[in-house]
Order: C-alpha cells, then structure tokens, then sequence
C-alpha cells in the first residue's frame, strides 16, 4: 500500500475530469479495484491512464495492466527507486534530462535529453534506463495531465561504446513500457546531432519498436534549433531560458529534496504476485495489447 499520493506528488484529491469523460474515469477507477493482484492504482491514476488512452476504457485497462506487470517484472528497473543511489546519481552527473520551460502552442511539453559526460564507461546502460524513468515519473507529477510531450535526444557526443555498453533485457523492458504502458500522449521524437553510426542503432532497437513509434521518430544531423525554434529553447541554442546544465541541476535537485521519499513509495505501484493456489488472473503477456491510440492523430510534421 502507498502512503504518499500518486501519480501526482501534490494532488492527493482526485483532479477534475471534463464531464463527458467522468463516468468513463469512474468506471476504470472502479474496475482497477477489483483486479485482486493490482497495486493500489488511484483515480488520478484511472484518469491519467484514460487520457494517455484517448479516452478508450478497454485500452486503458490494458495499459493499467501493462504497467503493473513490467513493474512487477523488472526489478532492476522499477525497484529500489532511490535517487540518491550510486548508479542513479552516476548516470545524473553523466546526463542532462531537463523539462523544457515553454509549452508548445499545443500544449506539448518538451523534454531534452543528452549526455554531459561522453566517457562510456559512466554509462551502466541499467540505470540509465531506471533513472530516466525516475525521471518522467517525476515530470508527469509536476506536469498533471498535458496534452502530450514531444522529446528530444541529443546524440552529441554519443560514441560506439556507448552502444557496446547496451544491454538487450533493459532495453527490451523500456520499449515494452514506452509503447504499452507509459501513460503520456506521445506527440513526436526528435533525434537531434545524429551520429555516423544511427544505422547500428536502428539495427538494434528496430525489432522492438512498432510502426506506431516508428512513426514519430524524426531523424536529423542538425541541432534542436532547427526543429523546434530558439524561442523553446535554452541559451546554448540561442534561446531565452537558462542554460541546460543549470535548469539540469535545478531539477536535479528537486528529485533529490522534494521527490526522493515519493519516488522510493512508488516501488509498490506493481502487480502482487500470483497465488500458488492458482487464485488471481494469469499474468499472460500474449494477452494484452498495446493502447495503440494513444499515437494516433499526430497532427506534428
């Protein structure tokens, strides 16, 4: 049982939900209760869930199940969830994972991603993987419920022993949980500063990634200002907001002070382990299906 307030740090009541869309929330809310082996979803979680969805009850529950099976299933990524722990705080002072300050006129929030650090051998491919996921599980509490988040992975610096450093099982578990279970609208994914060897890369994350994410992924050798306008962007790129290491270290900051506690109760946010008697749903992956709506209606070039 969680004894902090999720997925939203600072909302312990439930968010107000448009009012064609609440008897939906209540429905999801209400069906996720009686699954016997779910972790104590809330029901700023059946509307976070339903929104990622469009919308969509049926998605949605397999979203929610999704979601408390990787959990359960992967440890190494979703467990002990401190941040001020070795491999986490390695891979945070070899990064730079910032929300943007500035909304696109959509409503999308932006999120950079790069290496500040360009030594592969600070990169433990495990960690980097669980503390990004620390990471937007964070954003998604400050944010509430946005309409969608476009990303931008920076590769400057990026080597091939930073791709020989890949484990397949993490890397696996993220796409599994980016594609099924993580409850944002996914707009678009810009790969910025792309390197000689993104062919390599695509060889190997290819077989794991569905035509939907296929098709957000934007390719390009220039920067970030090329794709999303200086105005979005920090004074690296010519824009107005801080520089990237400084809004960085903010944030940074803020998972260690204010998110450290939260982040660590959210361990809980998992499946319960099946009955030995046979009680409790089968955990059949073969079973469930992608809520392949959420990347419908991309309406970004």
């Amino acid at each position: 049982m969680t004894t902090l307030s999720h997925p939203f740090k600072d909302s312990p009541e439930p968010l107000e939900v448009p009012k064609q869309y609440a008897a939906d929330v209540d429905t999801l809310y209400d069906w996720s209760k009686a699954q016997p082996r779910f972790p104590g979803f809330s029901k700023n979680h059946a509307h976070l869930f339903l929104h990622a969805c469009l919308w969509d009850v049926d998605d949605a529950k397999k979203a929610m199940q999704k979601y408390a099976q990787i959990h359960a299933n992967s440890p190494e990524i979703f467990d002990n969830r401190d941040i001020m722990g070795a491999g986490v705080q390695m891979t945070l002072n070899a990064t730079h994972m910032v929300a943007l300050p500035r909304p696109t006129p959509e409503g999308y929030r932006l999120l950079y991603y790069r290496l500040s650090d360009t030594d592969p051998s600070k990169m433990n491919f495990a960690e980097a993987v669980k503390s990004f996921c620390m990471f937007n599980d964070a954003q998604i509490s400050v944010d509430g419920i946005v309409e969608g988040y476009i990303v931008i992975f920076d590769m400057k610096g990026v080597r091939l022993g930073h791709l020989a450093r890949v484990q397949f099982g993490p890397l696996r578990v993220f796409m599994s949980y980016i594609q099924d279970a993580h409850p944002v609208r996914l707009k678009k994914i810009y790969i910025v500063h792309t390197a000689s060897f993104i062919n390599q890369v695509m060889a190997l994350v290819k077989p794991l990634i569905r035509s939907e994410l296929l098709g957000l992924l934007q390719f390009t050798a220039a920067g970030p200002e090329e794709i999303v306008g200086v105005d979005y962007l920090p004074k690296d790129f010519g824009g107005p907001f801080d520089e990237v290491a400084t809004m960085h270290a903010d944030q940074k900051r803020r998972l260690e002070t204010e998110y450290r506690d939260w982040l660590m109760d959210s361990s809980v946010l998992k499946e319960a382990p099946k009955q030995k008697n046979g009680g409790g749903p089968a955990s059949s992956n073969a079973a469930i299906k992608p809520p392949v709506k959420a990347f419908r209606g991309l309406e970004i070039d």
